[in-house]
């Protein structure tokens, strides 16, 4: 057995054919499990001199010491738990916290329980040797059948506190996930709330800015026609042999295409170059993503 709980217990047994004697050593026994240990072997009396008895008394040492030990884990982690009901809990809070540590001793202490009973198991397996060996025997057959019988009742009742040890932890799991959830969900909520505040901010700029765009397709075009007729490319008066328009009205056209195509090609270079920059990052991005072990 391990020492990782109080009052750990171990058996050192040998069993001499010959002239039928036990020779015991019960190791971390206190002053009440001593006086256990002779109080069972003063009753038994006709059972005294069975190979397993020494066996079945440190079996009931241990299941004493088990079950109180997974008694203790689980009302205090019941009592912690209707604290916890009462109001909302927080993962760093201190009992939260002794929460976690109750369910890390309890998995220590089914690793305990599962290991003895592996040990439980063997002897059982013991029992029904002896048993072959020595079925001439009544009070051997008797008293193998007795042991048997309580061990398989530890066993038994060893399964139901391991049962009560994985419902602390599948309860204290279900607990931190609904914490953890209505946290995203606070979260998620005022996510929703900017984003609705932000939306509703930018359909109001939206609309000023459609206001704008009608002005200005309203005014651009006037402002463009007063330019070009305030010039001097138009005489409305033209004496005798003058043109109405001006000989050089090409000097605008050819200066309004080239600044035109200029403004255009700017445009274009410029949105090509983001997104030629962008194709760069996503291609870098995937880079590194290959990279990643699997």
């Amino acid at each position: 057995m391990s020492a990782a709980l109080p009052h750990d217990l171990a058996l050192s047994s040998t069993h001499n054919p010959a002239n039928n004697t036990n020779y015991s050593i019960f190791y971390g026994c206190d002053t009440n499990q001593t006086r256990e240990i002779e109080t069972s072997l003063r009753s038994a009396t006709n059972y005294i001199d069975h190979p397993l008895l020494c066996l079945g008394i440190f079996a009931e040492l241990e299941r004493k010491r088990l079950v109180n030990l997974a008694e203790d884990l689980v009302n205090s982690f019941t009592i912690d738990s209707d604290m916890l009901e009462n109001k909302y809990s927080d993962l760093n809070s201190l009992k939260m916290r002794e929460s976690l540590a109750i369910c890390l001793r309890s998995r220590t202490l089914v690793d305990q329980i599962r290991s003895f009973k592996r040990q439980l198991n063997k002897v059982l397996d013991e029992i029904d040797l002896l048993a072959r060996e020595n079925g001439r025997c009544a009070t051997f057959l008797e008293t193998g059948s007795l042991i048997k019988r309580r061990i398989n009742d530890i066993v038994d009742e060893y399964e139901d506190k391991i049962d009560e040890c994985n419902m602390m932890a599948e309860n204290l799991s279900l607990a931190m996930q609904t914490d953890i959830s209505r946290d995203d969900s606070i979260v998620n909520t005022h996510i929703a709330k900017a984003n609705t505040t932000i939306a509703l901010e930018s359909q109001i700029e939206n609309a000023q800015m459609r206001s704008i765009a009608v002005l200005g397709m309203i005014y651009l075009p006037l402002s463009c026609v007063g330019s070009i007729f305030s010039t001097t490319i138009f005489n409305w008066r033209p004496s005798e042999g003058e043109p109405v328009i001006s000989n050089y009205i090409w000097i605008l056209l050819t200066i309004s295409a080239g600044l035109t195509a200029l403004t255009v090609l700017a445009w274009h270079l410029t949105t090509n170059r983001e997104k030629i920059k962008q194709e760069k990052r996503s291609k870098s991005f995937e880079i590194e993503l290959d990279r990643l072990p699997v």
